[in-house]
């Protein structure tokens, strides 16, 4: 039988593995969900094939995003027991919004809704034991499972975090307004929206991925959300760091060249060092300021010493941590970061900001959490 269904056939019950006797089900709404992935794909693909080990799962997931990655997965290695994924495609009203600046979220709002009446159709048919709004992880989409008639989870959650305000007016004038605008948007979802408060309110159990969307979530709605890290890594073996003897130090640093990313920072801290201290920098990922920090470092004269890797396959990024000595994670802005579990699953400390995700994951015996404090200091 095939381990997945299309938008044409949702709701097949022949879709997928036989279920198992006496085995309570599960419905887990996983925008993003493939395997060899992390980040938000990487939790939706590892949240469902752990599910799946303890309860008949159904995945209800993009089918864009989604369906190949799934289906090669299962034409490689067979289909996992217990686990069948429900393919949403997206409409071509919600493809056009998505493409608009401002839009995506309104884009991805109506392809929950369509996902909140498959789940309701899906419900009906199978009757869960339990729904679960996984991703996005971000809070201020709630979903619409919370209005099923099962046991709600929702979470981890993320996203409360904001761009700290001391940082602005480093990051030019347009990141300013966004993210400025952001912060403003984020308290007013946060506090008002009638969907978020019904749902964190209808939870059977609410997870919220750090410290800091635990105490947003406890500010704006007096609930007591379970602090359960979104991330997570899957087991591997990482080849073993050979000895050094050159006396150079290899830091690496992976994720979107964005401004919440901050490599800014990192560049200009380089700059600083004295020229006698030996270093390497590789720097793994793309996005809008490649060029803007890649002038930078030309501009502190260390272009010789960065290696720009660009976007790379999940395992070519690994690879790059037995390379290196130290992962350092710049972000001013992020609920936790895939890339920190993956360094320290390969045995490599971490250079981090003091807050965040950052401050709940690393301690003193894996790595070094600098305050934030003022962007000359940092």
């Amino acid at each position: 039988m095939n381990p997945h269904s299309s938008q044409t056939e949702p709701i097949r019950h022949a879709d997928g593995p036989t279920i198992g006797p006496g085995r309570h089900r599960v419905l887990i709404q996983a925008y993003a969900c493939l395997p060899d992935h992390g980040s938000e794909e990487g939790v939706g693909w590892n949240r469902a094939i752990e599910t799946a080990k303890y309860f008949d799962t159904w995945v209800i997931c993009c089918k864009r995003l989604c369906a190949n990655g799934i289906r090669r997965h299962f034409a490689t290695h067979g289909a996992i027991p217990g686990l069948r994924f429900v393919y949403l495609s997206n409409s071509r009203r919600e493809r056009f919004l998505a493409g608009i600046p401002g839009l995506r979220y309104l884009a991805y709002n109506l392809w929950n809704r369509r996902a909140g009446r498959l789940a309701q159709r899906l419900h009906k048919r199978h009757r869960f034991s339990l729904v679960h709004h996984l991703n996005y992880c971000g809070f201020r989409e709630p979903g619409y499972l919370w209005k099923l008639d099962a046991p709600f989870v929702w979470g981890p959650l993320g996203g409360a975090q904001n761009y700290p305000w001391r940082f602005l007016p480093k990051a030019g004038l347009s990141v300013t307004i966004r993210e400025g605008v952001r912060s403003i948007i984020n308290e007013l979802q946060l506090r008002f929206s009638p969907r978020v408060r019904k749902a964190a309110q209808r939870a059977a159990l609410l997870m919220a991925a750090t410290t800091t969307n635990y105490q947003a979530l406890t500010r704006a709605h007096r609930v007591k959300p379970l602090i359960f890290i979104e991330g997570g890594v899957a087991e591997r073996s990482f080849a073993a760091t050979p000895p050094r003897t050159d006396g150079i130090l290899r830091i690496l640093w992976c994720g979107n060249l964005e401004p919440w990313k901050a490599l800014h920072l990192l560049i200009e801290a380089l700059a600083q060092l004295p020229q006698d201290v030996r270093w390497e920098l590789r720097v793994v990922g793309s996005g809008s300021l490649a060029t803007q920090w890649q002038r930078l470092a030309e501009h502190h004269g260390l272009d010789d010493r960065i290696r720009w890797m660009g976007q790379v396959s999940h395992q070519e990024a690994l690879e790059q941590f037995t390379w290196a000595d130290i992962l350092a994670f710049t972000s001013l802005r992020d609920t936790s970061g895939t890339v920190m579990f993956e360094s320290l699953a390969a045995g490599k400390p971490i250079l981090c900001l003091d807050h965040q995700g950052a401050a709940d994951i690393v301690d003193s015996s894996c790595g070094i959490k600098v305050p934030v404090t003022y962007p000359q200091e940092v």
